[in-house]
């Protein structure tokens, strides 16, 4: 110590100042504390820049517990300074903060008292050497080997368990990265094919006059029984059916569900059709989702949406109304229609939501499964007669629409076009003949609203002789839309409704007998420029499988054919060969109907999946 007084230890000597109770020579750096006298001039031999550079320096206790908190000398003439106090190696400004130095810490009270008596004899020689600031460094030198270290740390400490754990980890990582090639090779697993095991497809209900049945047959090779439930079917019936075969049964008014097992499941068809007046259509398996633009809700053109629930569980299905001005608050009624299980839920829109005008209408299943229909009338106000036809809806909304098959003759021809989506949508209609895909003079220019509906007039368009040998319409549209287009003549109605690709052999039934007097099969090949060119097999078939004369014709892009059918055939196959095409059969008699040709249900495909690898990133 530089002087025999415990620094901590102030009641032995009187308090001669009155700065915060602090003694001259704690304020001034050479003050006497025993002479009470302020010399003019540091002690002889010592410069005020040699007793700062002392380490540490020390000129009280204040100054010395500083040191011992922080680690760091005090700056010198307030620059901010880091670096190895150690060493003496400061640098001004900048800062590290990965520094931890070691420092010794200031003594406890009890180590001063400890060693009093040798620090008063040390203070006494180091008196005679000029002052208190010099023996305050030296005796701080002095007792620097017997004061405690300490090592301060900022953070905790990681433990070498913890360390070793890492640096395993790291080595593992980095000898996968080593061994693995620059780019894994995933395999490919092709999806797996396998014929289905059961089918359900939904008949709507009969028109409201006419006898009608449904007929059941296999496109396959399969056999078997089906059954036949629902409201139409009473307590349901069993019949067998055929390959090739097609089997007729007579229903009541209602709906029909059709279920087959494994045998007849793969390649099932039926429909369902009255001959007076003439109605047609196919029974179509549960959608998720349906479009039908061009619906009535009024009293000369109205509609009637049928839900069917082909299963014993509950079904819900959403209901989404459009008109020219865009979307429109749908009916209490409408909203979130529940179906419990098999049954059917019957919707005269004229009752529901009676309005002047057609609509665009959108069924969306949001629980369990649902067959949906509609059945469009057209009512003579003089004699409140009419027809009803089947207007089966469109599963998903595209950008190119090809409505095949229309009757030669129309009264009138209206085609409306459905946007769904938020943006306006221009479309551009074009002519489908045997021979090309062309632009008619006088084509409508064709703007659809976003959430609406756009409706044009296509009587007169359709009717001029260089339309004459047309047998559909192509809607080629800015964004996805749904179309459709009505037909009345002389109080008939019927619906031509946008057509699905097919590019397998498929099949339909058909009404058979006098009553039906003319059947046309349209086909229209593939419409991108690069679509391939090929063959199709039109083979018609009575009701006992008996196959009539067939015929191949060749269709490629923008070429379509016309093929001519008996009366007496009950099932139409056709087989493409190399080519995607688009086809239904227009049916005349005492009025007109139109079928659509769709893809068969004849094999189920599941992903294939097996563990692997994850795919890499691709830069």
């Amino acid at each position: 110590m530089s002087h025999s007084r415990d620094p901590y230890d102030r009641s032995q000597e009187p308090q001669t100042d009155d700065v915060y109770g602090q003694e001259p020579w704690m304020l001034d750096p050479y003050a006497d504390p025993y002479t009470g006298q302020t010399a003019q001039t540091p002690p002889e031999g010592y410069t005020p820049e040699q007793l700062y550079a002392q380490e540490p320096y020390v000129p009280g206790p204040e100054t010395g517990q500083m040191l011992a908190q922080t680690g760091y000398p005090p700056p010198y003439e307030g620059d901010y300074q880091t670096g190895d106090y150690r060493t003496g190696e400061y640098r001004t400004g900048e800062f590290r903060g990965g520094f931890e130095p070691e420092f010794e810490a200031w003594p406890t009270a009890d180590e001063m008292r400890a060693e009093e008596p040798e620090a008063q004899q040390e203070s006494q020689q180091e008196r005679a050497k000029g002052g208190r600031m010099a023996a305050a460094a030296a005796a701080a030198a002095a007792a620097r080997p017997r004061l405690r270290r300490v090592r301060r740390q900022r953070g905790r400490r990681l433990d070498n368990t913890v360390l070793v754990a890492l640096g395993l980890v790291g080595a593992m990582a980095v000898a996968l990265l080593l061994n693995r090639p620059h780019q894994w090779e995933q395999p490919k697993l092709a999806a797996d094919s396998s014929a289905p095991t059961a089918a359900t497809v939904v008949c709507p209900g009969k028109p409201k006059s006419g006898a009608d049945q449904v007929a059941v047959t296999n496109a396959a090779e399969g056999s078997g029984k089906v059954t036949l439930n629902g409201p139409g079917a009473g307590n349901g019936a069993e019949t067998t059916v055929g390959a090739g075969k097609v089997t007729s049964a007579s229903v009541k008014p209602g709906s029909v569900v059709v279920k087959a097992g494994k045998e007849v499941a793969p390649g099932l068809v039926a429909g369902r059709s009255t001959t007076k007046p003439l109605a047609a259509t196919g029974c179509l398996p549960p959608q998720a989702e349906a479009w039908f633009p061009g619906i009535g809700a009024g009293a000369t053109h109205n509609s009637i949406l049928e839900l069917t629930n082909p299963n014993s569980g509950a079904a819900t299905v959403d209901i989404s109304l459009y008109d020219e001005k865009g979307v429109v608050a749908v009916p209490e009624d409408l909203r979130g229609v529940a179906i419990p299980g098999n049954t059917t839920r019957t919707f005269d829109l004229l009752h529901v939501i009676p309005r002047k005008g057609e609509l665009s209408l959108k069924t969306t299943v949001v629980r369990g499964q649902a067959g949906v229909m509609v059945r469009d009338r057209a009512v003579a106000l003089e004699t409140q007669g009419g027809s009803e036809d089947y207007f089966p809806g469109q599963s998903t909304p595209a950008e190119t629409n090809l409505l095949v098959g229309y009757p030669n003759k129309s009264a009138s021809r209206t085609l409306t076009v459905t946007n769904p989506g938020d943006a306006q949508v221009s479309a551009e209609l074009r002519l489908l003949t045997p021979k090309n895909v062309l632009t008619p003079e006088g084509a409508p220019e064709i703007s659809v609203p976003p959430n609406g509906q756009t409706q044009v007039d296509l009587t007169k368009l359709l009717g001029k002789d260089s339309a004459g040998d047309a047998y559909g319409v192509e809607i080629v549209a800015t964004g996805p839309v749904a179309t459709a287009m009505r037909s009345v003549d002389r109080g008939d109605v019927a619906i031509t409704t946008a057509t699905e690709t097919i590019s397998e052999p498929t099949a339909v039934v058909v009404p058979a007998g006098a009553a039906v007097g003319k059947k046309r099969v349209l086909i229209s090949g593939p419409v991108a420029k690069t679509g391939a060119s090929g063959t199709v097999k039109v083979v018609p078939m009575t009701a006992k499988g008996k196959a009539l004369k067939a015929k191949s014709v060749e269709i490629g892009p923008g070429l379509g054919a016309e093929v001519e059918v008996p009366a007496e055939a009950a099932l139409i196959q056709l087989v493409p060969a190399g080519v995607e095409i688009n086809a239904a059969v227009v049916m005349s008699g005492d009025g007109d109907a139109i079928v659509p040709f769709r893809p068969l249900r004849s094999e189920v495909r599941t992903a294939g999946v097996a563990p692997g690898l994850p795919l890499p990133l691709e830069r």
